[in-house]
């Protein structure tokens, strides 16, 4: 992260904020705040919106604000921008329509893996199609698709890991102002990012220990086995192409195949590192158990500004929020609950379904607000004292969705 200087700072009435500028310092503490970490670029009208309702005051530093944008008025931003950022339905009714759309684009991510095992030529129209249903759905309301994306099977990793990190990109394009198309293509681009992995031996792909020297050549070849196998096909956009070969790529220059500077590396594949490195962080590996939500973005976090892009990162962070739905909690009285939602102005008190008592056995499902500021019998507030890893105390989400007891 660029460093802060005194001379770039500048202190303004919250009236006076405008989308694009970056906010270093609030005239509060920012615990008492629902900001998620300590400065931020203002990138919707919600955020700037967001900031107005907590704050008087704050101090920008005009440095590491967008320059075009820095003292645009903050309706600037492009109206089909905002209006696709827009949830036009509930989760209620999306749901209904989003489970048929993740269904059909995991049914494609399996047919389009074996397509290749088996030296096929990809069908990339079926692969815009059902990307399509999922842009449609993430621009009516992100929240449905990102709760099925919680369903993971770890015998299908490599194609589900392709379809979660097009759902990623999609929903995070949408907050980085991206219209119906240019989400079309970055899904396309997600769902195909991996593809060179076809070529790499399961015996090294799915290796439980650690890879030897030669192994990890092997392993990073994917990068240019997903280039040639797409630039075979007319049907790919360069885009696309780009991404398969430049998606391990990092801003300091330590990445692969080619080791390129930041300024080299394609935007799209600066967004698919972040959400193919996130889901990765997050999911349970052969060799390694998935980590919490909260723990991968910390990752992210603490590698912003070296391996991935700082206001992608950040944008990424505002999306998914440190308590996103479908995460397993354990609360300050010992029981164990799965995070429902949170209200966009207090991303720090979750509304989460309790599932396991202070034993840690199943209990009467409740639902509880902690905006209520609800007490356990000894008359202690609630609270989240610790995010768990998926699958935690055995816990399986779809089944809880199943039964209609999980709706953010």
């Amino acid at each position: 992260m660029p460093p802060t200087s005194k001379n770039t700072l500048i202190k303004i009435e919250v009236e006076q904020l405008r989308i694009g500028m970056y906010v270093v310092e609030l005239d509060r503490p920012w615990r008492e705040t629902a900001f998620l970490f300590q400065g931020f670029l203002l990138q919707t009208s919600h955020e700037l919106r967001a900031v107005q309702a907590a704050c008087n005051f704050v101090w920008v530093d005009s440095q590491r604000s967008h320059s075009t944008l820095e003292w645009a008025p903050a309706q600037a931003a492009a109206p089909a921008q905002v209006q696709a950022k827009i949830r036009k339905v509930d989760f209620f009714q999306e749901i209904a329509t989003a489970l048929p759309a993740w269904n059909a684009a995991h049914a494609e991510s399996l047919r389009l893996l074996n397509a290749v095992k088996l030296g096929h030529e990809l069908d990339v129209t079926a692969v815009k199609a059902v990307v399509k249903e999922c842009v449609d759905s993430i621009l009516r309301n992100p929240a449905a698709l990102l709760w099925l994306a919680r369903i993971k099977n770890s015998d299908l990793y490599t194609a589900e890991h392709s379809l979660r990190v097009c759902i990623f990109a999609i929903a995070l394009g949408r907050e980085l102002g991206m219209l119906p198309l240019q989400l079309e293509e970055i899904g396309v681009c997600g769902m195909l990012h991996d593809v060179g992995k076809i070529k790499v031996p399961n015996e090294i792909l799915n290796k439980p220990g650690a890879l030897t020297a030669d192994e990890l050549v092997i392993m990073k070849a994917h990068a240019d086995h997903g280039r040639r196998l797409l630039l075979s096909n007319q049907q790919v956009t360069p885009a696309t192409v780009d991404v398969a070969y430049s998606h391990h790529e990092r801003l300091d220059g330590n990445g692969y195949p080619r080791g390129l500077e930041a300024s080299r590396i394609p935007y799209s594949a600066k967004i698919i590192a972040v959400v193919d490195a996130y889901d990765a962080i997050n999911s349970d590996r052969i060799y390694s158990k998935g980590k919490s939500s909260l723990e991968a973005l910390r990752i992210l976090f603490d590698a912003a500004g070296s391996h991935f892009d700082e206001d992608i990162v950040g944008t990424f962070i505002h999306l998914m929020g440190i308590y996103p739905p479908g995460e397993i909690v354990e609360l300050n009285n010992d029981e164990v609950g799965i995070i429902i939602g949170c209200a966009p102005d207090n991303k720090l008190k979750p509304r989460l379904l309790v599932v396991l008592g202070p034993d840690k056995q199943p209990c009467p499902e409740r639902v509880v607000d902690l905006t209520r500021h609800p007490k356990d019998g000894d008359g202690r507030e609630l609270r989240v004292r610790e995010v768990a890893c998926s699958g935690a105390y055995g816990i399986d989400i779809e089944h809880y969705r199943r039964k209609g007891l999980i709706i953010p």
